[in-house]
């Protein structure tokens, strides 16, 4: 008995150990870009990526309150693996769907362990519940490096583009799109 109990413990701290094993890829900030709405921009935004560490500074602005009834959200993904500008639109992203449970799902997951309220940001810090409204306003991001522990393991290497589409009442209201350079950790 005291044999299996060992083996048990063993197992546990061995996987344990992986779980928190460094991811095998290394993530780079490399360009910030805004896009235009279709009739109106509600969503602005003045971020950059600078300095040797390519990490995130600027402001991001809601002009409205962002709620579940008229707002939804789009997430788009891209790869272009020999780190030009010829990109694919992978299958990984999500499609258009209610805003504050996109925010939710995704946010918590990609987003939330870079942020941290009053130090580097002022974005509202999102339940497991959510939030709903995201309250109108203008969010700063100091000097942001993204968190990737909570990051699949399995991301195609060259650029990565990340594109978040904001929509009011089906029409597109502004996007942004983050692009990443991703490398084997060495």
């Amino acid at each position: 008995m005291k044999f299996y109990l060992s083996v048990l413990i063993t197992v546990f701290c061995v996987c344990r150990r992986f779980v928190k094993a460094e991811q095998t890829y290394t993530v780079t900030n490399e360009r910030f870009e805004h896009y235009e709405g279709q009739q109106n921009t509600l969503f602005n935004h003045n971020m950059k990526v600078i300095g040797r560490q390519r990490s995130l500074n600027g402001t991001m602005t809601f002009l409205e309150d962002f709620d579940n009834n008229r707002f939804m959200l789009q997430v788009e993904l891209y790869s272009a693996q020999n780190g030009d500008d010829n990109f694919k639109l992978l299958p990984t992203g999500l499609p258009p769907n209610n805003f504050c449970e996109t925010l939710k799902n995704y946010f918590n997951q990609m987003l939330k362990p870079s942020l941290v309220e009053g130090e580097n940001t002022n974005f509202p810090n999102i339940p497991e519940e959510g939030l709903c409204p995201l309250p109108k306003g203008e969010y700063y991001f100091k000097e942001l490096i993204l968190n990737t522990d909570s990051w699949p393991s399995q991301i195609p290497r060259g650029t990565l583009k990340s594109k978040m589409i904001f929509y009011k009442d089906g029409k597109n209201i502004g996007a942004w799109s983050l692009q990443m350079k991703i490398e084997d950790r060495k």
